[in-house]
C-alpha cells in the first residue's frame, strides 16, 4: 500500500511546514532585536504562526502514523510471500533428492504422526476421504479428523491447497 497523500501534496505540505518554521525563527529573532511595543502589536500574528506550526506538526505526525501502519502491512505481506517462496524453494533446492524424500522431510517439519504421514501420502495421490477410510479400514469420521489435523499442521485449508503446496514448485513459472 502507498501513502494515501499524493507525492505532490506531500511536497506542498512540507514546503508550508518549512515556511512556518522560518517565520517562527524570524519571530524569535525579532523578539530580541526590536522594540517591545512593536512585538506586542504583532503578537496575534506570531501566535497564529505558532498555532499553525503546531497544527501542521500534529497533521504531520498523523501522516507519519498512517505511513507506519501501511509499512507494517507491507512487511506482513512480504513475510507471507517470503515464507511461500521459502517453502517453494525448499523442494527445488533438494534436486539431488527425490521428490518423495523432500515430501517426507516436509512432513517431518510439520511434526505429523506416522498415521498422518500415511494419510498425507494418500491425499497427495488424489484419494478421497472415503477411499482412504476404505484402504485403512477406519471410519470416515476418523479420516476426516486426521486430514483436518494434517491441514492445520501444514497451514493449508484443504486437500487442493495441500496438494498444490507440493506440486506448484515443480511447475514452470507463468509468463
Amino acid at each position: 500500500m502507498k501513502f494515501w497523500l499524493p507525492q505532490e501534496k506531500r511536497f506542498y505540505f512540507f514546503l508550508i511546514y518549512v515556511l512556518l518554521v522560518l517565520l517562527w525563527i524570524m519571530e524569535e529573532i525579532l523578539t530580541f532585536a526590536f522594540d517591545i511595543v512593536w512585538i506586542e502589536r504583532s503578537q496575534a500574528y506570531f501566535t497564529t504562526i505558532e498555532a499553525a506550526f503546531g497544527f501542521l506538526s500534529i497533521i504531520g505526525l498523523y501522516f507519519l502514523f498512517i505511513e507506519i501502519k501501511h509499512t507494517q502491512n507491507d512487511i506482513e505481506s512480504a513475510k507471507v510471500v517470503i515464507e511461500g517462496l521459502r517453502n517453494k524453494n525448499q523442494l527445488l533446492t533438494h534436486t539431488n533428492q527425490s521428490f518423495w524424500e523432500s515430501f517426507q522431510k516436509q512432513l517431518e517439519e510439520w511434526d505429523l504422526s506416522d498415521k498422518e504421514k500415511e494419510i498425507s501420502m494418500l491425499l497427495l495421490r488424489g484419494m478421497s476421504n472415503h477411499q482412504i477410510a476404505a484402504i485403512r479400514g477406519k471410519s470416515l469420521k476418523t479420516i476426516e479428523n486426521q486430514t483436518f489435523s494434517i491441514y492445520q499442521k501444514s497451514g493449508t485449508t484443504g486437500k487442493l491447497e495441500f496438494i498444490a503446496y507440493f506440486i506448484s514448485p515443480l511447475l514452470p513459472e507463468e509468463d
